[in-house]
């Protein structure tokens, strides 16, 4: 019998105690729970991927860590097997089946005209964030749907047919908070076109056996772009480098966008010896002088990541983007659709393949104590015989940022006979060569 009480007694204790727990919060379960994929909102143009990275928490340095080791956003890249470099559209939709046309406007004016044959929906890509657009859907004349939508998000990345890893610069702050203006500067990968050769093994360098496909047209229509700068060689006229650039770069033959503005510069060498050879500088020349000319610019590679990345950081840079965010900009060509392998790029271990962007070899490394100023000082005077102007650097910064009140810094100097054109079409100084069709 005592032993039948105690025996009660104890069970009682132990139920008493688990009611006196205190419960843990799930938001405090991190510890003791693999990590979740996360979803982005309805409404973002940021897909999972890009939110889960854009939603972790800033770092002041270039290469000071990777976002790519945070537990959620690997648990959600691995949701897509590390493969998602498209944009969220935003869709809409109405009853019943009907061949429709679709239109976009913004601020009044029509952005976007678009058809589509039996459809009870249409989705609205590549806008962007934080701004009210007006659509309207209609068949044989008559309204089906209209209304407005402003999507959230940051990073507004495209789909161009038969490329990778497209996006706008736009939204990222830069010098006094600013954002920089969305629309003018795009980054990506190589417009590579369709190949129509009986070969697929011989001759991939040659671009009269690949076709620029409508598709591809009518979305670099869409984006706006009206300017292409290409960084890599020309196979076909290597030019005064050409040794260095059959030892230094293997990419397939460009195809241009019809209507555009075209140029080569060959960056292969500048961003791998930023102190030799400064082609960096003329990329930025070009960008600067079509972007005063009102053509929005796509630039690119290969992947998009080390000589576009270059090109990419010192503009960044020179608009007041943070390192951190430089990083971070450069770390999303990680979910490139490119190659079906993962093919992580951590700013952390930048270094062996774009010396431009190393902490000890590169822009990092100049003594100005910004990130701003060493890009401006590298842009504006760090070789002798290439440099773009103090008014030219100031117009940009101006221009991106929307800001009239920025001041250039006290050493900034003007050249004379140095036009943007000089600038980027000099083919003598500090080991240059560029190529223009």
């Amino acid at each position: 019998m005592n032993r039948l009480y105690f025996i009660i007694l104890l069970a009682a204790a132990v139920v008493l105690a688990c009611e006196k727990k205190p419960s843990v919060p799930e938001g405090n379960k991190t510890d003791q729970t693999e990590p979740k994929a996360v979803v982005s909102p309805e409404g973002c143009i940021e897909n999972d991927i890009v939110y889960a990275f854009m939603q972790c928490g800033p770092y002041e340095k270039f290469g000071a860590k990777t976002w790519f080791k945070d537990p959620v956003v690997r648990a959600t890249a691995d949701v897509y097997n590390w493969k998602n470099d498209h944009p969220n559209g935003i869709k809409v939709s109405w009853d019943g089946k009907a061949d429709v046309s679709v239109s976009l406007s913004l601020g009044g004016k029509v952005v976007w005209e678009d058809t589509a044959t039996g459809a009870d929906s249409y989705t609205f890509s590549g806008v962007i964030p934080g701004v009210e657009y007006t659509y309207s859907v209609s068949a044989s004349g008559s309204p089906v749907k209209s209304g407005t939508f402003t999507a959230t998000g940051q990073v507004r990345m495209f789909d161009i047919p038969g490329s990778w890893n497209w996006r706008d610069i736009g939204g990222w702050s830069g010098l006094d908070g600013r954002k920089i203006r969305y629309g003018w500067v795009f980054r990506g990968g190589s417009l590579n076109g369709n190949f129509i050769g009986e070969d697929s093994s011989a001759d991939v360098y040659d671009h009269t056996k690949y076709e620029w496909s409508p598709e591809a047209q009518k979305a670099c229509e869409y984006i706006g772009i009206k300017a292409e700068l290409d960084l890599r060689g020309d196979p076909d006229d290597p030019g005064v480098n050409g040794a260095e650039y059959l030892k230094h770069t293997g990419t397939l033959r460009h195809c241009q966008i019809e209507g555009a503005e075209y140029k080569f510069i060959m960056t292969d060498l500048g961003y791998q010896h930023p102190f030799d050879r400064s082609s960096v500088i003329q990329g930025v020349a070009w960008i600067i002088h079509e972007v005063k000319k009102g053509n929005p610019v796509a630039i690119h590679c290969k992947s998009g990541a080390d000589r576009t990345g270059a090109i990419m950081g010192v503009i960044e840079g020179l608009l007041g983007v943070s390192e951190g965010d430089v990083a971070r900009d450069y770390e999303l060509t990680s979910i490139s659709t490119e190659l079906p392998q993962r093919n992580v790029r951590y700013a952390s271990e930048v270094g062996s393949s774009s010396y431009f962007l190393s902490k000890k070899k590169g822009i990092f490394s100049l003594e100005q104590s910004t990130f701003h100023d060493q890009c401006y000082f590298y842009l504006n005077q760090y070789f002798d015989d290439v440099h773009i102007n103090a008014d030219d650097l100031d117009w940009f910064i101006r221009f991106m940022l929307q800001w009239d009140g920025f001041q250039r810094p006290s050493y900034a100097k003007n050249y004379e006979n140095n036009s943007l054109e000089s600038v980027y079409s000099i083919d003598t100084g500090s080991g240059l060569h560029t190529y223009g069709l």
